[in-house]
């Protein structure tokens, strides 16, 4: 399942980028990057068999959290600001739920991943 969902976030952040092109600033861009990179470690552990992770891959994936919880916190506000004004362009919408959707997979991908990693060690 962890390997699902990184390759499933490294196409969300593919899509989100797109999306979030139009308005887009460096800290997204900046978050994006990290979230592939974290992705892109988190694959290439599973494919070597190796369970520790280095600090790098630690300050991704604490990067990717904190990255995770302000995206899903703007797309509250977007929607929040969305619904007060009754104005529902499709961009809107479309970056809205793709904000959420990136968002819940990237917690899912970071507490799958610490769940093997603890489940690892009782062994």
């Amino acid at each position: 399942m962890l390997r699902t969902l990184s390759y499933l976030n490294l196409l969300f952040a593919v899509l989100y980028f797109l999306a979030y092109l139009l308005n887009g600033n460096r800290w997204v861009v900046f978050g994006l990057l990290v979230v592939i990179v974290f992705n892109w470690m988190t694959l290439r552990n599973l494919e070597t068999g190796q369970a520790k992770w280095e600090v790098l891959q630690w300050l991704a994936g604490g990067i990717t959290l904190l990255y995770a919880s302000y995206m899903g916190y703007g797309a509250i506000l977007l929607l929040v600001d969305t619904i007060s004004y009754h104005y529902y362009p499709t961009e809107t919408i479309l970056l809205i739920a793709s904000g959420f959707l990136f968002a819940i997979t990237i917690f899912l991908q970071l507490f799958t991943a610490l769940y093997e990693k603890i489940d690892k060690k009782s062994d």
